[in-house]
């Protein structure tokens, strides 16, 4: 592929939020890409769901899943 392609994105973002977010709705899913060298890469899918929050990697294989409390644990360890 050569050149600009219509429908395509031109320009790449990153964004970090530092201030709590209010989800409305239930298995929300964020996907997780990286640009290296010209190529797309997905590293994963971030669902937050009631239960919990479950990551899915970009090749589909794994899965992991944790639950509020868990979550909890990570920012704030006893």
């Amino acid at each position: 592929m050569k050149g600009r392609q219509p429908g395509r994105p031109t320009k790449w973002v990153s964004a970090t939020v530092n201030e709590p977010v209010s989800i409305g709705k239930p298995g929300v899913k964020f996907e997780v890409w990286d640009k290296w060298k010209q190529q797309d890469k997905k590293h994963g899918t971030l669902t937050v769901s009631v239960g919990g929050v479950k990551w899915r990697s970009g090749n589909g294989k794994t899965t992991k899943s944790k639950s509020w409390d868990a979550v909890e644990e990570w920012f704030n360890p006893s």
